[in-house]
């Protein structure tokens, strides 16, 4: 089958609350005032003085419509900086007013942007409060607990909410708020971070005792670097930037005219009272109903973490059991689809602070994902938008990705052998083509829906779920994925899912051989994999790993039985079999037992019989003490090897290079769903050939010595990354020619 987007698509955007186009009214501006009205505001000449006109009247564009009434606008270059000043002016006041020590607290929501913690922490240090920073907790709609506000304002020295959340779309009710907070505290400064309100909501901000609302130009259409701030009639404020006396002198520096422009022309559509190209509520209602309706034509089983009427229209944040965002954004990616994860970065699988606050279950902050259309998006927009996300639908069910009783096709990424992987951990599929027969290895629970899919989609005939070795530090899913596919786990197999009686295991054209190999545990043992009598590739759970050696100082561990096992081993592989492991730590994938050797001498003088057993004893203990302060690597020992592509290609390059190197093979390492979603091939140059093989499918290529080492590989992926770790995997194996794609599909699509 041909993949489903195979040539070049538009880009569909929708990660608006990020950013923003600029509007084309909105550019013309710009450059107008770059190239024509291009004067000082400050200068007293004509010049000068249009561009001095033109400065105040989008300031009373803007006073209009947040109804600032007596209020003042000042012109920032973003809603960072704004939030910046906010918090200084609010932190100098408390400080005059001895409102300092560990008893004052700083209060803000548990979902506001980063950006009003980490300002108040740095202001906190830096003018020496020594304050206690205090997050007030959320319900399940992401609504602030008003009980705790009132409880903790007394000993408050501010209090920052959200308008509208950046993440989930949630407004607060700020009418509620206020009365919450001025019952308690009248003299409290109030900061309300605006940028995620306007074009979506209504605001009158005069009418409220919000003392200080910042404001982004670019998350409404307007350029990077402008924004402006509200700044309640009298309320103290703090200058952030001095100096040339601009903007009566509460902000500093020549003020960005150009921007400004780009304000006032994006304030003049947002106050028409028709004919304006930003739409209606009602209509930002139903285009988020026609993109919910697509969605779930691709994820039947969607969940929504947050919906109406807690939420403004524009923003969808959703989750789908058994992904993890990164999943969707790679398939929504491959298809021209821009949306964003809700996760923070971590060394573990990403998650939602956000989502956490809210108490939503760690499967929907890991799997967070944030689809945002702009308010001035059009109904043709909308369609094209639905269009492409319902083609997904095919690509989903294409991959097994979710189960449907459509009619299976054994692509060739589920033929032969799979790799799986879940942070360290490893599991394994295979299959034979011909037959359909399976055999699951080292099945671990956060792979278990894929791996569930993936057998019943394709109607696999599954011969046996086995595990290398009892695992200390996580749940085999041998037991759960036996339940899902209603087969008897326990019958006539031994703890590991080996059977009682019989040396082999077939899998169609496939045979599996067990090799008994205690030491990282009582029971561990080796599979070896051949494929008509041939010796493909092993599977040694622990007692091998990828840069690295299984531990023995755990529960069963035993050096002794270890160095048995891996002298019997030897003696049933070849030196460039390729070994897979249940865990693999540095992104290596796999190994043999040539550059075990090469990266572990002790390891080779062990197995050419010149260490003694006593020696490898002391040898194991030492790596035991080495491992008790590297708990990432629970199950084994990993010195990262650095290695790297010959040479990284920039986009500019290709064409050349690729003209150069007239045996070049181009390797697209996506995973087979991103493939489908979104070939490659109309991204190159003409007439080039692209050979795909996702990661996932490396061991099974390898495994069957399909590739010569100084075959010229250039790999490509979507952001650049993969495609390195690829690059790296290779070299280990001794790959001489290898070239690495900087940037990927994104700097070329």
């Amino acid at each position: 089958m041909k993949p489903i987007l195979s040539v070049k698509r538009a880009e569909i955007y929708l990660d608006n609350n990020a950013t923003t186009p600029v509007l084309p009214c909105a550019a013309e501006a710009v450059q107008h005032h770059m190239m024509q009205c291009f004067g000082n505001p400050s200068s007293t000449h004509a010049t000068g003085i249009k561009a001095k006109v033109e400065l105040e009247a989008t300031r009373q564009l803007a006073r209009k419509l947040i109804g600032a009434g007596k209020g003042d606008i000042v012109f920032t270059s973003g809603a960072t900086e704004g939030i910046q000043a906010s918090v200084l002016s609010a932190l100098t006041k408390a400080k005059a007013e001895g409102r300092t020590g560990p008893d004052t607290l700083l209060l803000y929501g548990a979902t506001e942007h980063k950006a009003v913690p980490q300002s108040l922490q740095h202001w906190n240090q830096l003018l020496g409060l020594d304050a206690t920073l205090c997050a007030i907790p959320v319900d399940k709609d992401g609504l602030l607990d008003l009980d705790f506000i009132r409880q903790q304002l007394p000993k408050a020295a501010v209090i920052c909410t959200m308008a509208a959340n950046n993440e989930t779309g949630v407004q607060q009710d700020l009418t509620a708020l206020e009365h919450c907070i001025r019952a308690v505290r009248t003299d409290i400064p109030w900061l309300v971070d605006c940028v995620q309100a306007l074009g979506k909501m209504a605001l009158q901000l005069a009418n409220t005792s919000i003392d200080y609302a910042p404001f982004s130009g670019h998350k409404l259409y307007a350029p990077k670097g402008i924004g402006f701030l509200y700044l309640r009639e009298g309320v103290h404020f703090q200058p952030l930037v001095v100096g040339g006396g601009q903007e009566s002198g509460l902000r500093s520096g020549t003020e960005n005219l150009p921007g400004i422009a780009a304000l006032h022309a994006i304030f003049t559509e947002l106050l028409k009272t028709e004919g304006s190209v930003f739409q209606p509520v009602p209509q930002l209602w139903q285009y988020r109903a026609d993109l919910l309706s697509a969605l779930k034509k691709v994820f039947p089983r969607l969940e929504l973490n947050s919906d109406a009427p807690y939420c403004v229209p524009t923003t969808i944040n959703f989750s789908v059991p058994g992904f993890y965002s990164k999943d969707i954004m790679d398939l929504f990616d491959a298809a021209g689809i821009r949306v964003s994860s809700g996760s923070a970065c971590s060394s573990k699988v990403p998650s939602s602070f956000v989502l956490d606050a809210m108490g939503l279950e760690p499967w929907r902050s890991q799997g967070s994902i944030r689809l945002s259309f702009g308010p001035a998006m059009t109904p043709d927009e909308c369609r094209q938008a639905c269009l492409r996300i319902v083609e997904l639908a095919e690509v989903v069910k294409k991959h097994c990705l979710v189960l449907t009783d459509a009619t299976p096709t054994l692509e060739w990424h589920t033929k032969g052998l799979t790799q799986l992987k879940h942070e360290s951990l490893c599991s394994y599929l295979l299959v034979c083509p011909e037959s359909r027969a399976a055999v699951v290895i080292d099945p671990v629970l956060p792979l278990l829906g894929r791996l569930h899919a993936m057998i019943q989609g394709q109607q696999l005939q599954l011969q046996a779920v086995l595990d290398t070795h009892q695992h200390p530090n996580h749940a085999s899913a041998r037991s759960e994925l036996c339940t899902l596919l209603q087969l008897d786990c326990s019958r006539d197999t031994n703890t590991l899912g080996w059977p009682v009686e019989g040396d082999t295991i077939a899998c169609g054209e496939y045979r599996l051989r067990r090799v008994s190999t205690p030491g990282h545990s009582s029971d561990a043992s080796s599979y070896l994999l051949y494929q008509q009598d041939l010796l493909r590739a092993a599977f040694v759970g622990d007692l091998l790993l990828p840069g690295g050696v299984g531990r023995t100082d755990l529960a069963g561990g035993d050096a002794r039985a270890l160095q048995g096992s891996l002298q019997r081993l030897q003696q049933q592989l070849l030196p460039d079999t390729l070994l897979l492991s249940s865990h693999d730590y540095a992104q290596r994938f796999f190994t043999t037992l040539a550059i075990a050797c090469d990266e572990q001498p002790v390891l080779r003088s062990l197995l050419q019989g010149e260490l003694p057993p006593d020696d490898w004893q002391q040898a194991a203990n030492a790596q035991a003490r080495q491992l008790q302060a590297l708990e990432q690597h629970f199950c084994g020992l990993v010195e990262v090897m650095p290695t790297d592509a010959k040479a990284t290609i920039m986009p500019e390059q290709l064409a050349e290079f690729m003209r150069q190197h007239p045996q070049l093979q181009v390797v697209d390492v996506r995973e087979p769903h991103e493939q489908s979603a979104g070939a490659l091939a109309p991204y190159l140059p003409t007439g080039s050939l692209v050979r795909e093989v996702p990661l996932s499918k490396l061991c099974h290529l390898l495994s069957h010595a399909d590739w010569q080492l100084d075959t010229p590989l250039l790999m490509v992926c979507r952001t650049g990354n993969r495609s390195l770790v690829a690059c790296q995997v290779l070299a280990r194996l001794g790959f001489r020619q290898l070239y690495n794609l900087k940037g990927g599909m994104a700097l070329i699509s």
